[in-house]
């Protein structure tokens, strides 16, 4: 509210115009994470915040991790850490269930899992006698997530995995139904396909 101020002795006072609170027009660009949030909008044509693009995306990854079941390997606290090579990492990780489909996320869930539960320093807290060095298993899980969290050990792992199922079906059981006899085989192949880029032409 404006406030006049009063008039003079033996003066009275007098509105001859209408008042309006001046505005003046100015134009805004967004910056850091607003120029972010605004690009993102554009991109993908929404009108959402960039707050609520990151809110949706963080409940999506928490339902994933809801999601994982890990499967506990009853032969963990018997492997010999010396001999990690020869274990099976994604049993190791809880993971023997889900193998080569298992995301990276899922890896790290499950490796953070398996410390919370079988770190020395937890398990010697607990009472629990703890071999000194590299010769407890608690070696073991450092290793197989050494192995599946970089994609070109988990890949050389991959190819030498003794689950993988590599049988062909003959040419006589895919006569009748040749898609429906090798569709198994070839999602088990699927992950060596590697995605190329294709040339653009000129």
């Amino acid at each position: 509210m404006l406030l006049l101020p009063s008039a003079a002795d033996g003066r009275g006072t007098a509105i001859t115009h209408a008042l309006t609170s001046a505005s003046t027009l100015c134009q805004v660009e967004p910056v850091g994470r607003w120029f972010e949030a605004f690009v993102k909008r554009r991109n993908r044509n929404a009108s959402a915040s960039f707050q609520e693009l990151e809110d949706k995306k963080e409940l999506s990854e928490e339902s994933e991790d809801e999601e994982l079941q890990l499967e506990e390997f009853p032969m963990l606290k018997t492997l010999d850490p010396k001999d990690w090579k020869n274990q099976d990492h994604y049993a190791v990780l809880g993971l023997g269930h889900v193998r080569y489909k298992a995301t990276q996320r899922q890896i790290k869930a499950a490796h953070k899992a398996m410390v919370l539960k079988h770190h020395p320093d937890k398990r010697k807290a607990a009472g629990e006698p703890i071999k000194e060095g590299d010769n407890d298993y608690f070696t073991c899980i450092t290793k197989a997530y050494e192995m599946l969290s970089d994609p070109v050990k988990r890949r050389a792992f991959n190819s030498v995995d003794p689950t993988f199922d590599n049988s062909v079906p003959s040419k006589s059981e895919a006569k009748d139904n040749f898609f429906e006899v090798f569709t198994p085989v070839f999602e088990r192949n699927s992950r060596w396909s590697k995605k190329k880029k294709k040339k653009k032409k000129k």
